[in-house]
Formats: structure tokens, C-alpha cells, sequence
């Protein structure tokens, strides 16, 4: 029985077929009446859109776990977990392979962590601890099925409070 064929990598990951498919109209740059250059450069863009989405989304979840792990008021928990939950399905839905080396835990975790003291800058709430590295590695932050209050729980060690949220 014949083996099914692979689907071809621009349905496996976008990300990686568009930064192929930019080199390749690159290489293509002899005369032609198609404008390689410009192509190749927005289709390198159309990669780095979906790559640039997925961190975006990740910076939002980040956030809002961070806000979920330092303040203690219980208003607004339910709030963070629904945005958490959409953040991350959308992050899932956009991330490829092809991104894994180009996304920066590091700079995900410094920008939520400047999103997330802003906010509580605005409402007037304590600030973050200074060093608290992230607890998180990209993939955990992908996971079908990510346990938000696990993820809390982790967020209180880092962030040098208890587990019952004091």
C-alpha cells in the first residue's frame, strides 16, 4: 500500500515556507519581469507578521499570569484566565517549527513583565520583584493543555511569594 505523502511545507509551517520561498525569489534576481527583490522581501514579511503574532500573544499570556500570580483581589481572576486561554489558542494557532529559533523567551518575559508592572502602575499596585527569572520554557507556554493555576503556583515561587498567594 502506498504511503501518503507528506503535505508540502507550506501547510506543515508557513513560517518556515516563506523565509524558503523569499531565498529562493532571491536567487531568481537575473533578468525576469517578476520584481524579486520586492517579493522576496514581503513575502519574508508575511513570515515574520505570523512570527511577530504568536510572540505578541505570548507576551499577553505571560502578562496576565503575572497578574493573576501577584494580585490577590479576586475580581478580576476569571478575567486574566479567559484572556490567558484566548492569548494562548491563538499563539498555538499561528506558531510553526520554523519559529522555535527565532522566538526570545527572554524577551517575552522582560516585555510582559514591563506590560504587567505598567498596569499595576496604573491601578496604583505594587510592582514586580526586580530579578525574577521566567519559569516558563516556549513549550510549556504551548501546551494544549497548560494548567493555568499550575502555572500560577510556579509564577509565586519565581516572584518570591508563597503558593497560597500571601
Amino acid at each position: 500500500m502506498p504511503q501518503a505523502a507528506d503535505p508540502p511545507l507550506y501547510e506543515r509551517d508557513f513560517y518556515l515556507w516563506t523565509q524558503d520561498q523569499a531565498a529562493r525569489l532571491r536567487a531568481m534576481a537575473r533578468d525576469n519581469e517578476l520584481d524579486t527583490k520586492n517579493l522576496a522581501e514581503e513575502v519574508e514579511a508575511l513570515g515574520r507578521s505570523e512570527r511577530t503574532a504568536v510572540e505578541r500573544n505570548l507576551v499577553q499570556v505571560v502578562a496576565h499570569l503575572l497578574e493573576h500570580a501577584w494580585i490577590d483581589a479576586p475580581d478580576p481572576h476569571a478575567h486574566w484566565r479567559r484572556e490567558i486561554v484566548a492569548h494562548q489558542q491563538a499563539a498555538q494557532d499561528s506558531f510553526t517549527p520554523g519559529m522555535r529559533q527565532h522566538l526570545d523567551m527572554a524577551r517575552i518575559w522582560r516585555r510582559a513583565y514591563q506590560l504587567a508592572n505598567a498596569k499595576f502602575a496604573d491601578h496604583s499596585e505594587a510592582s514586580l520583584p526586580r530579578h525574577a527569572e521566567c519559569p516558563f520554557t516556549l513549550d510549556e507556554l504551548l501546551r494544549a493543555d497548560f494548567d493555568i493555576e499550575e502555572a500560577r503556583t510556579r509564577l509565586h515561587r519565581a516572584l518570591g511569594r508563597d503558593t497560597d498567594g500571601a
